[in-house]
């Protein structure tokens, strides 16, 4: 899928306050994490981003994402 001119790339997708990350492979993916509150890499706060690079970032399931972007609404 193209976005903006550009073909999808896969990529991961951060939970803010505490690195946990899922891999968006798809646009359809990435729009639902981001509406669940998941952001890039780069939009984490400094000790987030650290602590992600240091691998102790965990991978979370699509429920988790889910039910942990519920209880934020």
């Amino acid at each position: 899928m193209k976005v903006d001119g550009e073909e999808f790339e896969p990529h991961p997708m951060f939970e803010p306050k505490t690195g946990k990350f899922m891999m968006a492979d798809t646009m359809e993916e990435h729009l639902i994490f981001k509406e669940l509150g998941l952001v890039h890499e780069d939009e984490l706060d400094e000790d987030v981003k650290s602590k992600a690079k240091k691998g102790g970032a965990v991978v979370i399931s699509f429920m988790e994402a889910v039910e942990d972007g519920m209880k934020k609404k």
